[in-house]
């Protein structure tokens, strides 16, 4: 999905902004560092996912442990996070580039090869 469609599907979730951060490929889309992405990745407090049960239907994920999905294209980590690494990209709140980058690094996939480049040399270009 490009990234109108990502707003409005984010946007349509009506989710409290203090607790949820997209995370993974919507930060990069949000920064503008990519053209689409293939699904929603947030990640929310665990009291905030406890009461999204009540609107949400959510499926475990065969992923990770601590993933859910609501549907096909969104995912939900449930985990806490330090506000101090969320940035807000117009209304939205998003895990740091740094955070994004350190996972990715950690986690060495070869999908996000590319994408390590790409954010490597953003940051660079942005100090």
């Amino acid at each position: 999905m490009n990234r109108r469609e990502y707003v409005n599907k984010l946007e349509s979730l009506r989710l409290n902004k203090s607790c949820y951060r997209v995370i993974s490929g919507g930060v990069m889309l949000l920064y503008g560092l990519r053209d689409s992405t293939a699904d929603i990745d947030i990640k929310v407090k665990p009291a905030y996912f406890e009461k999204l049960k009540t609107t949400f239907d959510f499926k475990k994920s065969s992923k990770y442990p601590d993933l859910y999905e609501i549907d096909d294209d969104i995912e939900v980590k449930v985990s806490d996070f330090n506000d101090d690494d969320t940035r807000f990209i117009g209304n939205y709140p998003v895990e740091s580039l740094e955070m994004t980058l350190e996972w990715m690094l950690e986690h060495n996939r070869p999908k996000d090869q590319q994408k390590i480049k790409i954010i490597q040399k953003y940051l660079q270009n942005n100090k």
